[in-house]
């Protein structure tokens, strides 16, 4: 090719790329970058065809240090029929091949434009609430919820699961509802309680989603709410027995109105009032408080203005949480459930009451390895594999990317950038220093909600690095169906009956 003609072309391919405020990465670094996603994608696709061939998950379910745990954030495959598999490995593998196809600039291959209808969004969001009523889990392997199910609903009023220090709204919320309808419904145990009260957070977890996709300084709506529909935690919804969907669809509204108060819009009491209704439906959201002060240090201008303005931020941010605070010690006192039982029989930490993961030895039944061995690392990455397979090494990828061309940093000030970077650090050190009581592939749940403002960081630094919009469909579109498959495929698991040894 002649110099003439490439320069030809590269202006060609120039005048389809949206360029965000600032420099954008070169039409080259960007071709590498879908050629990494894409990479990454094949290396999942493989891994999730080799772990098909293994056996199930073995019951009961096997510790640390067994060889069955190595891939358990994958498992899910192994339980879909082999043509269903074959068929959305074919999915992915037609999805790669259009993405080389748009990367090559194929002119004949059809490419859609930046942002697609927000009606077929909506239209994709109703179907997937409809699937959140019409296929819930149908058993209780995971964390506590044998014990939330039967609790909820002992017979004897003195000894039945009221109220919660470790989800004290959750709990709360789930136990005034079974005792509301268990009689006219004839319910014998909560499972019917979750199987309502599940999909309904879904609800809300998308009408959070759908607004998060209206902010283009996110990113473009289909990646945006393709990432966020297509996650592992949507399980959460799906009539799932425990205490996290409804601390999911507040982190998602949250980071929304976040990323709103940073455009000029909104109101900082607002987010904070809606972050401590969300840590009190479950306190590890408490990780998002580090984000929450950014809002105010942005809000107050940053170090460029005066104290007092800062003061009243922090001011600003701090006395709706107090307000919940106060409330939910109120409710949990009115229980008989206070602040002695808080300190005593249901202090934070489960079984040994021990919060994190041990430096150098384990000493109690309850805790599964040190901080610093193989067994933990793996199970940090088989939950990342389980929740949100394609996001930390995609987001390795763009990271890389945006480095290459001497805009990682600057990218990373953006005040979008720093607000997703501070929940998404923070909640991921959560998932890497907390000790889960029943071992990762059972307490998945407990750190599934890292999962929601990684992916958020991973479609913001992604939409960046990728502002050419046929590229960013050429590398993204395959990494949404990737994640489409494995998180059908956990969803048929759990459809699954199964007993308890």
């Amino acid at each position: 090719m002649t110099a003439s003609m490439q320069g030809h072309h590269l202006a060609v391919d120039r005048t389809d790329q949206e360029t965000p405020s600032g420099a954008s990465p070169s039409l080259q670094t960007q071709r590498w970058i879908v050629h990494g996603l894409h990479g990454v994608i094949g290396a999942l696709l493989g891994l999730h065809l080799y772990v098909a061939t293994l056996p199930p998950t073995p019951t009961p379910l096997p510790g640390p240090e067994d060889p069955e745990s190595l891939w358990w954030g994958l498992w899910p495959v192994t339980y879909v029929p082999g043509p269903w598999l074959l068929m959305g490995a074919g999915a992915v593998l037609a999805a790669l091949l259009g993405g080389q196809m748009w990367a090559r600039r194929h002119r004949w291959l059809p490419v859609p434009g930046p942002a697609v209808s927000p009606w077929i969004l909506l239209g994709v969001a109703v179907l997937l609430v409809g699937a959140f009523f019409r296929y819930p889990i149908v058993h209780t392997r995971w964390g506590d919820a044998y014990i939330l199910v039967h609790g909820l609903a002992w017979p004897d009023p003195a000894q039945r699961l009221t109220h919660s220090w470790q989800a004290p709204l959750d709990v709360w919320l789930h136990s005034r509802v079974w005792l509301w309808l268990h009689e006219p419904l004839n319910w014998d145990n909560a499972m019917p309680v979750y199987r309502l009260l599940s999909p309904l957070a879904g609800v809300l977890y998308l009408a959070g989603v759908l607004g998060l996709s209206r902010e283009p300084s996110l990113a473009p709506n289909w990646l945006t709410f393709g990432a966020m529909a297509s996650l592992g935690l949507l399980q959460l919804f799906f009539g799932y027995v425990e205490n996290y969907s409804f601390a999911a669809a507040g982190m998602a509204i949250y980071l929304g109105m976040g990323i709103g108060l940073l455009q000029g819009r909104g109101s900082l009491w607002r987010a904070s009032g809606l972050l401590g209704l969300t840590m009190a439906f479950h306190p590890s959201t408490l990780v998002l408080v580090p984000s929450l002060l950014y809002l105010a240090w942005h809000h107050a201008g940053g170090w460029a203005r005066s104290p007092s303005r800062l003061g009243r931020a922090l001011f600003q941010a701090g006395w709706p949480m107090a307000l919940v605070l106060g409330g939910v010690i109120g409710m949990m006192e009115a229980g008989g459930h206070g602040i002695a039982a808080l300190l005593s029989t249901d202090r934070p930490g489960g079984g040994d009451a021990r919060w994190f993961v041990p430096l150098f030895e384990t000493t109690t039944r309850w805790e599964r390895y040190t901080m610093f061995s193989w067994p933990h690392l793996r199970d940090f990455l088989n939950e990342q594999m389980l929740v949100a397979p394609g996001v930390l090494p995609g987001l390795l990828v763009v990271a890389w990317g945006l480095w290459r061309e001497g805009l990682l940093g600057r990218t990373l000030r953006e005040p979008v950038g720093r607000f997703l970077l501070w929940a998404a650090a923070a909640h991921l050190a959560l998932t890497w220093v907390w000790n889960p009581d029943y071992g990762g592939q059972r307490d998945w749940d407990l750190f599934s909600l890292a999962g929601i403002p990684t992916t958020l960081l991973f479609v913001w630094a992604g939409s960046r690095a990728l502002p050419h919009s046929r590229l960013r469909w050429a590398g993204l579109l395959p990494w949404l169906v990737l994640q489409a498959l494995h998180t059908g495929a956990w969803i048929y698991q759990n459809r699954l009956p199964w007993d308890w040894p």
